[in-house]
């Protein structure tokens, strides 16, 4: 499957579309910790995406900071229906993270204003050189 870029994305024909059905924004925080959240895993590279006809869209990549967060994420999501009878609408992303070599992957619902936690626990390397783990 094809890779791209947000920009790259803006600039084709399909993104009026997908932006048309998801006028919105949910917002997305990242939380990785290892030995149940004791420790932060700083620096774990975390990726968000979505295929969208046939291509992979790649709408963030970054990295934990100190405390193993990544806040705030943008991602746009369908508008909300003002019947409290109909299920909301909602938007399936992607969300892999990559740490010592291993590859994590979740799938994040968004809905339109509302904040989701994706937390993300990993197996830390013991480090006999009396490095911090997580780092």
């Amino acid at each position: 499957m094809n890779e791209i870029t947000l920009n790259e994305f803006k600039n084709s024909d399909q993104y009026e579309e997908f932006i048309n059905n998801n006028p919105e924004v949910g917002y997305l925080n990242i939380r990785a910790y290892a030995a149940n959240s004791a420790i932060p895993i700083t620096d774990l590279e975390v990726k968000v995406s979505k295929t969208i006809d046939n291509q992979k869209v790649l709408f963030f990549d970054g990295r934990t900071d100190q405390s193993g967060l990544i806040s705030n994420i943008s991602l746009p999501a369908p508008a909300v229906n003002s019947n409290d009878e109909v299920i909301p609408l909602s938007s399936e992303y992607e969300v892999s993270a990559r740490y010592n070599g291993n590859n994590l992957i979740f799938t994040v619902v968004m809905y339109a204003g509302i904040s989701v936690l994706q937390n993300i626990s990993v197996v830390p390397n013991l480090r006999l050189d009396g490095g911090i783990y997580g780092r």
